[in-house]
């Protein structure tokens, strides 16, 4: 069995402005940064193994910083990228909200949410969990400490606990916690969601 600890990238200017951010390969603000690195603090000795990133530079730096204490091997893989969210990129929540009954009508539709132009949930939650399956097959028995993305962590969480993601249901994600998924022989489980593992501060919050 390989458990996978996994936690969002760290603020953003684009987070802060509450925009939608997608594949858009924005980079860690101020806070971002110092909250990587009181993150590391909190993780450190915690008999990590391995540290996998997605491919976008705020995962990337995130991670980055945690390994400045973890001094671990750290690997980048891309199917744990953000949605895209295509011509929805960029927008701020306000913006979103405009578009009314199409936008409605996608969330209606759960797992097969489609921002215009962009990825389905259902499309971004089968190459994460590809990713898994396969870092599980590469890293047998080992715990791996994961930097990736809000709607990632969302769609997993919603899918291995049975949840539709439809509009009304609760988000099974708190900002600035730690998230532990399993996998083994090919199975992608829920281990335990919301792990404090720093003290309290700004943590992104709010958009993809």
């Amino acid at each position: 069995m390989t458990a996978f600890f996994c936690l969002r990238h760290g603020m953003t200017d684009w987070n802060r402005e509450h925009r939608i951010q997608g594949r858009t390969d924005t980079a860690l603000n101020d806070e971002g940064r110092e909250q990587a690195r009181n993150w590391a603090e909190a993780l450190a000795g915690a008999g990590f193994d391995l540290i996998v990133t997605s491919g976008l530079a705020r995962a990337r730096e995130t991670g980055a910083i945690l390994n400045q204490v973890l001094n671990l091997p750290m690997v980048e893989d891309a199917r744990l990228n953000e949605q895209d969210w295509g011509n929805w990129t960029g927008l701020t929540r306000k913006e979103l909200a405009k578009k009314g009954k199409l936008l409605n009508q996608q969330e209606k539709k759960g797992f097969d949410f489609r921002p215009e132009g962009g990825e389905s949930r259902n499309e971004m939650l089968d190459r994460a969990c590809d990713a898994f399956i396969d870092l599980s097959g590469e890293h047998p028995g080992k715990s791996v400490l994961v930097v990736t993305h809000n709607g990632v962590l969302r769609c997993l969480a919603h899918a291995l606990s049975g949840s539709d993601y439809l509009p009304g249901d609760p988000d099974p994600i708190m900002p600035g916690r730690l998230h532990r998924f399993e996998c083994a022989e090919l199975e992608l489980a829920l281990g335990e969601l919301n792990v404090a593992f720093a003290r309290p501060g700004g943590s992104g919050e709010a958009t993809e």
